[in-house]
């Protein structure tokens, strides 16, 4: 038997080692490809899966559409009205001392319009709230609902119960406020977005519920919704517990500072100072 040579055995190592290079590679490739086959299958289970929740939720909001439809007469509401829209943009001081809400809109509770320069803070108050600021949180995509003495005392409690839960929840942009006589149309409770209203006698958590989910925020039709909600104390006006009325209605004076910043109302005397140099209190949307 030939002994092998050198060079002979060098080439045999050689050839062995590719054929592992060649075998580890092959095998890589088997798992890459698995991986890929199941992050595919992965992939698609969660498109499937995000696909049926949407149908899902979709399918249940259609549902609860329908049976408060079915309830509004009992409830003594409206179904959701769409509202002429009255433009918007700021009132100056002399507008606004001239200017009360019945002055400026026609359809009230207003739904769009000419406003105040600043906005109320997201929350649930006891406190009259001008209307003509309350426009303004209404142009950012809040939902703005008013109650009346006519609301019985427990479902007041309830109604604010609720929407400082939807607050803290997925409805930050929310305003709750009394209204300052009876509601128009045998209401009780009235929900407006921009451009949208709805009446009812009695406070219904279902009702409220879709009517924050058509028209709050992103689903609605306001010019600026994409702004953040104003959540901060900061961030708008903050009544502190006080009517907040401007004149003609009330003696809160027009701020002239900070409005960027949502500025409070402190110096009575500054409205009347700046309608004397025939200036306009205005600031950015």
């Amino acid at each position: 038997m030939s002994e092998i040579s050198k060079r002979e055995r060098q080439k045999k190592r050689r050839e062995a080692r590719l054929a592992q290079e060649r075998a580890a590679e092959a095998k890589a490739r088997r798992n890459r490809l698995l991986v890929f086959a199941l992050l595919g299958v992965i992939f698609a289970g969660l498109i499937g899966l995000a696909v049926a929740n949407n149908r899902r939720q979709a399918a249940e909001l259609a549902e609860q559409r329908e049976a408060v439809k079915a309830r509004l007469d009992d409830l003594g509401c409206t179904e959701p009205v769409t509202v002429e829209d009255r433009g918007q943009g700021h009132l100056t001081s002399q507008q606004l001392a001239e200017s009360p809400p019945e002055v400026l809109y026609p359809d009230r509770p207003a739904t769009s319009g000419e406003h105040f320069s600043n906005w109320f803070i997201s929350g649930v108050y006891d406190e009259l709230l001008d209307e003509r600021v309350l426009v303004h949180d209404l142009e950012h995509g809040y939902v703005v609902t008013y109650y009346d003495e006519g609301l019985a005392d427990e479902q007041v409690e309830e109604l604010k119960t609720f929407a400082q839960e939807q607050i803290d929840g997925d409805f930050q942009k929310l305003i709750v406020a009394p209204w300052d006589g009876e509601l128009p149309d045998d209401a009780n409770v009235a929900y407006t977005g921009w451009n949208v209203r709805q009446g009812c006698g009695e406070f219904d958590r279902e009702v409220m519920s879709v009517f924050l989910t058509d028209h709050h925020s992103g689903a609605g039709e306001a010019p600026e919704k994409e702004l953040p909600a104003h959540t901060d104390p900061d961030s708008g006006i903050d009544p502190e517990g006080e009517p907040y009325l401007l004149p003609p209605l009330g003696t809160e004076a027009i701020p002239t500072e900070g409005m960027d910043e949502g500025g409070t109302v402190t110096d009575p005397e500054a409205e009347a100072s700046e309608d004397e140099a025939g200036t306009a209190t205005e600031a950015p949307s």
